[in-house]
């Protein structure tokens, strides 16, 4: 019985809003990236049965095609769903010197979960999309 082990599992699925518009960058070998922060609010009721919001804020990496189709067609506000696994990001504080660490969710799938074609500041799908594929779009990237 000893030799039972516990499965790794790494796999995180995230439904928010974005808090800001996303902003497309290239690595120096020109790779597209876009780092995202998704809002999830949680309600419940208290001991006094008042509703109550907490709000959690969550950083997301995106890659490749998908970092390109946020980065050029989301918006702030746009509620999407995340699909993809934890990742520790580290650096060095250039002011401190201090190593410093952050938990992100490094995305593997993304879907808007709206199509706003109003231009209310949301993205909407481009109109070749938008009359082939009813439902929201879906964007899978590779792990780098």
């Amino acid at each position: 019985m000893s030799d039972l082990k516990m499965p790794d599992l790494n796999r995180v699925f995230l439904a928010g809003r974005l808090t800001r518009d996303p902003e497309l960058k290239y690595t120096t070998n020109g790779k597209p990236y876009c780092k995202v922060r998704v809002a999830n609010t949680r309600y419940y009721k208290d001991k006094n049965g008042e509703r109550q919001e907490e709000n959690t804020y969550a950083d997301v990496m995106l890659w490749g095609p998908m970092a390109e189709f946020v980065g050029e067609r989301l918006r702030k506000g746009r509620p999407v769903l995340i699909e993809g696994s934890l990742r520790t990001s580290e650096w060095e504080d250039a002011s401190t010197g201090q190593q410093r660490s952050r938990l992100e969710i490094n995305a593997q799938r993304l879907t808007p979960l709206d199509w706003d074609d109003s231009g209310g500041g949301r993205a909407a799908a481009p109109r070749s999309e938008a009359t082939e594929q009813s439902g929201p779009r879906e964007i899978e990237e590779p792990i780098p």
